[in-house]
């Protein structure tokens, strides 16, 4: 059981992340700030997670990184009732760049907390990966979605308030169930023994598999860097058009919750990862839809772009993760690649997604985001095609878990 609630963690952190940023952003298009300063504030945040993430990296360990979560989440409960108080965009920077460190202490020791559990109860890498998807995920996608509703119903003050009892269910979850950091000893686990199709249980062999960590760090980083920069402009397209907060809290919402129920699919799904063709349906998806972003006007026209993106999200976030931990000796060191890579991007995307937009138009921002991401759909499809010609993947393209791998 404790293998599983494990995940409710980082669905709960990101979710308060993810309302935390929707409130700080839309309070301040209200207010009229310009398109730059609005995703200047997912910048800011991003370029303290990407530092921190990298310093994190170095600290953590099996043995603390239940404690680092624990610390993670009382730092971020007492920023949220910090944030109860002010409006002020300064001070707002200014606490954002203490969420970024909060962040990166609770997600980087989060995966090995669960890398750790997962050996420990036999469960498959795409299984962990998948869970870990659907469940950060979800939690980003609910958080501008309840934001929201909470905003126009208890106030701006009351929702940060309640954000800071989630983070201390979280911490309080966290010590409760810390011996989950533990692997089970060979006494407790299952015994082992030939796989029976009763079971339908079938384990992938990736060893001979190409480290392929760097891809995912280029292609899922600039599928990040996109989805970065539609959080950042968003707000303000949906001002330009006055979409309501709640249509913009669930437009965010159908994003990532695509995004976790993408993700969660393709775990069931052995070979994917190595193939061109999924690649590259995904990430044409993706394009389609941020050329979407770019004309949409009403508020269904911008779910049908997210609900699509997510799809794209979803399948690049799980490759990006699935490779760094696919090889267990190099895990520790990618994770915290990974973590800083998704920082850099959210640094970037807002950042040059809002300048473009102030000295052209949020259009333009689209419009030249879909064709980078043409390019790079194209190319890491291109990369995966000539893999694949020196390597004979042991069972079909797309192999469900039943199938049976030799």
């Amino acid at each position: 059981m404790a293998a599983i609630l494990i995940y409710l963690f980082p669905a709960i952190m990101d979710m308060i992340l993810s309302a935390v940023l929707f409130m700080c952003m839309v309070s301040s298009a209200q207010k009229g700030l310009s398109a730059s300063a609005v995703a200047g504030m997912l910048t800011t945040w991003a370029f303290v997670y990407m530092i921190s993430s990298l310093l994190i990296g170095r600290v953590v360990t099996q043995r603390n990184s239940a404690g680092l979560i624990m610390l993670a989440c009382a730092a971020t409960a007492a920023l949220s009732i910090v944030f109860s108080t002010t409006q002020h965009t300064a001070v707002l920077y200014g606490l954002l760049v203490i969420e970024g460190v909060a962040m990166a202490t609770f997600f980087v020791p989060f995966q090995v907390f669960m890398r750790v559990v997962g050996e420990g109860r036999q469960r498959t890498i795409n299984q962990s990966v998948g869970l870990y998807t659907f469940s950060w995920s979800m939690g980003y996608a609910a958080g501008p979605f309840i934001a929201g509703l909470m905003w126009q119903h208890l106030g701006w003050r009351m929702s940060h308030v309640t954000i800071a009892g989630s983070a201390v269910l979280v911490g309080v979850m966290t010590y409760l169930l810390g011996h989950a950091s533990h692997p089970a000893t060979p006494a407790t686990r299952p015994t082992s023994g030939p796989v029976t199709n009763s079971t339908q249980r079938r384990v992938a062999d990736y060893s001979r598999m190409p480290d392929l960590a760097w891809m995912g760090w280029v292609f899922s980083g600039l599928g990040c860097l996109a989805v970065r920069l539609i959080f950042g402009l968003f707000p303000s397209s949906a001002a330009n058009y006055g979409i309501p907060k709640f249509e913009q809290g669930l437009t965010l919402f159908l994003l990532s919750a695509f995004q976790a129920c993408f993700g969660l699919w393709l775990s069931r799904f052995f070979w994917w990862m190595y193939r061109p063709l999924p690649i590259l349906m995904a990430g044409l998806l993706g394009v389609g839809s941020m050329v979407l972003f770019s004309v949409a006007s009403t508020p269904w026209m911008f779910y049908l772009a997210a609900a699509g993106f997510g799809c794209y999200s979803g399948m690049f976030f799980f490759y990006l993760v699935f490779h760094s931990l696919v090889h267990p000796e190099r895990s520790a060191r990618y994770v915290s690649v990974n973590e800083a890579t998704v920082g850099l991007m959210s640094l970037t995307g807002p950042f040059v997604g809002g300048l473009i937009a102030d000295h052209s138009s949020l259009r333009t921002s689209y419009l030249l985001t879909a064709a980078l991401l043409l390019v790079a759909v194209v190319t890491q499809a291109f990369i995966h095609a000539g893999y694949l010609r020196k390597q004979t993947l042991p069972c079909d393209p797309i192999a469900p878990a039943s199938t049976v791998c030799d």
